[in-house]
């Protein structure tokens, strides 16, 4: 199964995402499937234009932020996403899992790891 989205990044152009084999990502309600945590914080990663990159979607792989191949002993069955991008440049790519804006960080990662509370007192806010 392969599907275009195009989704859009804060200081980057439209990016063109090729979305292959994203079996068991979404559950009967439509809520996205998300991996293991590799790490709690993201990857700034220097990526070419139209070079193609897998973004590691289970948090399985060792070289993260990328795809290694250790999804293929994952039960939930998390395919990488495949990915593009239109312009040069460094980009911030999640490894925590729980991004809303795959496979870029959307901070979801604070959100998750830093309590509320503590977050109050920091005067985090999103």
């Amino acid at each position: 199964m392969l599907s275009l989205k195009t989704i859009s990044n804060i200081g980057f152009k439209t990016t063109t995402i090729l979305m292959q084999g994203f079996r068991n990502s979404s559950t009967s309600s439509g809520e996205v499937v998300k991996g293991v945590i590799a790490k709690k914080i993201p990857s700034f990663v220097k990526l070419q234009k139209d070079k193609m990159y897998s973004w590691c979607s289970c948090g399985l792989s060792k070289k993260q932020p990328f795809c290694d191949g250790s999804h293929k002993n994952d039960p939930q069955k998390l395919q990488p996403l495949r990915f593009k991008v239109e312009k040069d440049g460094i980009v911030l790519l999640c490894r925590c899992k729980q991004t809303n804006n795959r496979p870029y960080c959307d901070l979801t990662h604070i959100k998750t790891f830093i309590p509320e509370g503590l977050r109050k007192m920091l005067n985090i806010k999103f």
